[in-house]
């Protein structure tokens, strides 16, 4: 089977992999599409204008144009050069009003296009066949363009420059690889600029060629700034960029090859796309080849109008139920399975069934949007099979002790995970092409109704709701009530949703806020110890990106500690000795080092922070970084207010700013203890009230 396809000045070129053996086969006749509808006499003039513009063939076709559509309609069917849709799309839209046309089948992948298209499943009969190469530079050598310190498969390879690129080049010609995993893509371009300029007759890909698809970009997404690196292509060899691939970081590649199977996107555009992207792929597929319905190049449909009132609920989001800050003793939790995907796929929610105009029922509760009675809902049918698929891999993963197995199973079901996680909420982007913020709307009112019910159902049971949100619950026993597999199973049966039994805590706290209104609790920040001694943490320091090291291992000891001993004093004892190794120069600089992701330009800042201070000693050694990329620097000296504030990670430490990350260990030790009614000024007064320790033996006893 293809597992990579790539496009040649006027062929078309397809990858096979059948056990070690891998071959190419070329076309000439494979011509991209688009579609565009419109009056029939204005695409009788587009058709003539494109005819004289550089379409290789147009003709009418019968489509459905949108969901909601009882009829196909003729539409004009424009087929391409490779390469020359976009701007052949661009130029007609320069040439005529925008309002008179719709384009169809526009922002697709080029290689998706093409499996699609043609019908092609683009993952070969094993994928286990497929031969791997990993090649990685330091961020800081290649801003100097040099491939020093380049390592293959995490060996760094000796020798100068010109050597290095002949190592590198012999074992891409000795092993043949199919996947070159890269850290970052410019890493990929900075190799071929030296091929070029040592003159060597040798290419990175299967055959000479060499292409940058797409250059960087920033954009804002959720209102997160993220920043997606360039993208290349070499003929015959799929690229990964591990720096900007999502997916890659949370599953497997098998489970990459899962998603591939379902919505026919090759390895390559898969890896670096968004989830969003990804679920489009598989609506996308599902919608041409299954419902003969074409994809709207951009999602034109607004919100409907609606009373001041309804808009009112609409707008509430989901269900939440504050916890009172605290620790709570014998706690259980209890999680819908996929609850949003379940209430779409249940409530039959869909662009084309939430208020349609053929039922009269007021199904939504508060909102009293009908939901249509007589057809099934397109994103139903997206949605249900990765439901039920997942659900199966869950079970299946807990019988089978096979590694490779449970490796394909885990990556797939992770993989699924983050489609359904993010399928609720792309519903409601603007850019979603079968997407809708009515359905968005819907969904949060029946998740409103939902876990009411199942809250009143817990407390007529005889348990007590201690904290709920979303799609989660924590409950306590009252005296004598129902086992809570028992309530689980009967709020199952009156939702249609399954409800799982997932853990017993022995305690839980949850954390206040930080603020005057620390009476108030966090709705995601939380630790706790499970029956089986697990302890599980949510929102804290030890679970956020940006926290050094050291101070995550401090902090999930401290929980450790408290777990054992439940004595706020033996935390203050234990945080004393952490305090002395910060201050004794006992913490290995590397275990201080901070992570934060820039939000914008350097010179857009207003206030000299120790990320800019970080980004202005990047820039000065020649590093540029890009809003939505990472800084990671060490605190120097927290009490300059110039560059010497930090230390980049990559560079030497001679030291760290003591005071600095004494108080964010107590930041984090305030945090453990505050459920106790502790906060930070208390936390600090008892330590500095505390004998020290002999820290040599402390040493010799633990190591953190």
């Amino acid at each position: 089977m293809v597992f990579k396809i790539d496009f040649q000045r006027d062929k078309t070129v397809l990858w096979y992999k059948d056990g070690e053996k891998t071959r190419k086969e070329e076309l000439d006749d494979y011509y991209p599409r688009f579609y565009v509808s419109g009056k029939k006499e204005d695409l009788f003039k587009l058709r003539t204008w494109m005819a004289e513009n550089g379409a290789v063939a147009t003709s009418f076709e019968k489509w459905y144009t949108s969901l909601e559509a009882s009829e196909k309609e003729k539409v004009l069917r424009v087929d391409v050069e490779p390469g020359q849709l976009k701007g052949t799309v661009n130029r007609a839209v320069t040439e005529f009003p925008r309002h008179r046309y719709r384009f169809y089948n526009v922002s697709l992948t080029p290689q998706f296009r093409y499996c699609l298209q043609e019908e092609v499943e683009p993952v070969p009969s094993n994928p286990s066949d497929l031969s791997e190469i990993k090649i990685s530079l330091p961020r800081h050598r290649l801003s100097k363009n040099s491939l020093d310190k380049l390592k293959i498969d995490n060996e760094t390879v000796a020798g100068s420059e010109k050597e290095v690129l002949k190592a590198l080049i012999q074992q891409l010609e000795r092993r043949d690889p199919d996947i070159i995993y890269i850290n970052r893509s410019e890493t990929l371009s900075l190799i071929q600029e030296k091929i070029v300029s040592y003159g060597l007759d040798h290419s990175i890909g299967r055959s000479k060629g060499f292409e940058k698809l797409a250059s960087e970009n920033t954009v804002s997404s959720y209102g997160k700034t993220v920043h997606s690196n360039a993208r290349f292509n070499v003929p015959g060899r799929i690229i990964i960029d591990e720096s900007n691939s999502f997916l890659l970081g949370e599953t497997t590649v098998e489970g990459l090859w899962d998603l591939a199977t379902r919505s026919r996107k090759p390895l390559q555009e898969l890896a670096w796309g968004s989830i969003g992207n990804l679920l489009t792929a598989i609506e996308t597929r599902k919608a041409f080849t299954e419902k003969q319905v074409l994809t709207p190049w951009k999602n034109w449909k607004g919100e409907e109008p609606k009373p001041a009132s309804v808009l009112h609920k609409a707008d509430r989001g989901g269900y939440i139920f504050n916890p009172e800050p605290g620790i709570y003793r014998d706690v259980y939790e209890a999680d819908f399975a996929s609850l949003f995907p379940n209430i779409m796929v249940k409530k039959n929610i869909s662009p084309e069934t939430v208020g349609c105009s053929c039922c009269e029922n007021t199904k939504v509760p508060e909102l009293n949007y009908t939901i249509c009675e007589e057809q099934r809902g397109f994103i139903p049918e997206v949605l249900e099979p990765l439901v039920e698929d997942r659900q199966e891999m869950k079970q299946l993963l807990e019988d089978t002790e096979d590694g490779k197995e449970t490796r394909y199973l885990r990556g797939s079901a992770d993989a699924i995970k983050w489609i359904l996680v993010s399928c609720f909420g792309y519903m409601g982007h603007a850019h979603a092409s079968y997407g809708s913020i009515e359905c968005h709307q819907a969904i949060q009112a029946y998740d409103r109704k939902i876990m009411s019910e199942t809250k009143d159902t817990f407390y007529s049971n005889g348990y007590k709701v201690v904290h709920g949100i979303v799609d989660s619950i924590w409950v306590q026993k009252r005296g004598d009530a129902e086992s809570i597999e028992e309530v689980c199973r009967k709020v199952t049966d009156d939702i249609g949703i399954e409800l799982e039994y997932e853990n017993n805590f022995k305690w839980i706290a949850f954390v206040p806020r930080k603020s005057k209104n620390a009476d108030i609790g966090t709705l995601n920040r939380y630790f706790g110890v499970k029956k089986d001694g697990e302890v599980k943490t949510a929102g804290i320091e030890a679970e956020q990106r940006s926290t050094p090291e050291y101070i995550k291992n401090c902090q999930k000891q401290l929980i450790k500690v408290y777990q054992r001993t439940e004595s706020p004093e033996e935390l203050i004892e234990v945080l004393k000795r952490q305090i002395e190794r910060i201050r004794s120069d006992a913490v290995k600089p590397e275990k201080l080092v901070i992570t934060k992701r820039v939000s914008k330009p350097l010179e857009s800042y207003q206030q000299n922070t120790r990320t800019v201070n970080a980004l202005k000693r990047y820039n000065e050694r020649g590093v540029t970084i890009s809003p939505g990329e990472d800084v990671h620097f060490l605190v120097y000296n927290d009490f300059r207010e110039d560059q010497e504030r930090v230390r980049l990670a990559f560079e030497e430490f001679d030291g760290y700013d003591k005071n600095f990350y004494t108080e964010r260990l107590l930041d984090a030790a305030a945090t453990v203890l505050s459920p106790l009614g502790w906060d930070k000024k208390r936390v600090s007064n008892r330590v500095s009230s505390i004998r020290t320790e002999d820290l040599q033996r402390y040493y010799q006893r633990q190591d953190i």
